[in-house]
């Protein structure tokens, strides 16, 4: 029996305060998953539950079935909607997230990971992951390790709890792009597929092929810096899907599904465009055994990881001497200078200051560094235990 899944996913840049046209956005994402076009929705940064709840009362008839993942101090903003009932539910909270300090990333805050939804459809078991990766923020990537680590806590996870399903579908913000070492991290592990490159049965003018989804030059929010330089904007918002042998997939759309504009408004849906893939499920004609694949590609990968997580448990050496012998030397000088201090209010300003650095620099240089350091060996040592577990198998 033929099954036709329709799966769409937006980061919705739903921050309270700081988001522009929030309200409204939200209000015509719902109006758009109205129409019935998709049967499962995974949405990205929806960080207020009242906007979660609002889309879920609208979708009620359309998507009965909901799972939000609660997490961290403001939530994972992951949340999920399906036509069909939802099974099981999981939520894999990764260890690296960022950095507490960082209020103005707050990606710590939201205690990100990787959300599954297991959908029971006809005789059909569908495993939904719904993930939002770390992001660059700046040319220079302090959270590349973190978004290694990130894709490859996914990777091995989506790999471990794929059976039994028939078909695993990775969707969301992953804040990388093909042929970066996160991207290859998630596709070449659990052997997942990217609809961008296979062909369409179908091609229907109203879906636009996904070439660029965030800062694109027909997006309303996007920097318009970024898009003289690269107008097409950067691919990092994806749908990966994976089907085991019993099954086989054909991919009959995939693309952006939404306008340029919200209807009648001068602004986008979101900060970064939707992909939405349509698959034909149908039983496989001949039940065989699909091999892994046996390139060198993945152990490329793994190696070019391993490098990254090294360098960053060395930075991270150097920064807890940093950390530690500037807030040594505060404290000494705070020390030495009890009863030098003139008694007035700009004196008690500038100690308050000074004391607030001196304690923030010896819980970086400790608690913090400690827990960094600890999440990146983990990290670290999973990847060498998967190389030596294959060398050993070869021999």
């Amino acid at each position: 029996m033929e099954l036709q899944l329709s799966i769409f996913t937006l980061n919705c840049w739903g921050i309270p305060v700081v988001s522009k046209n929030r309200k409204e956005r939200m209000e015509a994402i719902s109006k758009y998953l109205l129409s019935g076009a998709h049967n499962i929705v995974c949405l990205q940064e929806v960080w207020s539950e009242n906007d979660y709840l609002f889309i879920k009362e609208n979708l009620k008839n359309e998507l009965p079935y909901s799972h939000y993942f609660y997490s961290g101090v403001l939530g994972s903003g992951l949340c999920m909607f399906s036509k069909w009932e939802i099974q099981d539910v999981f939520f894999h909270q990764w260890p690296l997230n960022g950095y507490i300090h960082k209020i103005h990333h707050g990606d710590w805050f939201g205690g990100k990971g990787v959300g599954l939804c297991r959908i029971k459809c006809q005789d059909r078991l569908i495993n939904v992951y719904c993930t939002h990766l770390h992001a660059e923020y700046h040319t220079d990537d302090i959270y590349l390790a973190h978004r290694v680590l990130q894709a490859y806590s996914t990777a091995e996870f989506v790999k471990l709890t794929t059976y039994p399903a028939d078909v695993s579908i990775l969707a969301g913000d992953l804040n990388t792009g093909p042929g970066d070492l996160s991207f290859r991290m998630l596709t070449q592990l659990p052997q997942l597929l990217d609809p961008f490159d296979l062909k369409c049965e179908e091609s229907n003018p109203t879906v636009r092929k996904a070439t660029g989804t965030c800062d694109n030059a027909n997006n309303s929010y996007s920097d318009k810096k970024m898009v003289k330089t690269a107008p097409e904007g950067k691919r990092i918002d994806h749908i990966l899907f994976h089907v085991n042998s019993n099954v086989e997939a054909s991919v009959v759309n995939f693309g952006n599904p939404l306008e340029d504009r919200v209807p009648n408004q001068p602004f986008s849906y979101s900060d970064h465009n939707a992909v939405m893939l349509e698959l034909r499920l149908s039983p496989a004609k001949a039940k065989c055994r699909r091999e892994p694949s046996k390139d060198d590609a993945f152990d490329n990968t793994v190696a070019e990881a391993i490098k990254v997580c090294r360098e960053a448990t060395d930075t991270i050496s150097k920064s807890k001497k940093l950390f530690l012998t500037s807030g040594g030397l505060l404290f000494m000088l705070l020390l030495g200078t009890v009863g030098f201090w003139p008694n007035n209010v700009f004196c008690d300003v500038i100690k308050i200051i000074m004391t607030g650095l001196c304690f923030y620099y010896l819980v970086m240089g400790t608690l913090w560094n400690r827990i960094e350091l600890n999440s990146l060996k983990a990290g670290l040592l999973a990847l060498e235990n998967f190389t030596k577990t294959k060398i050993s198998d070869i021999n």
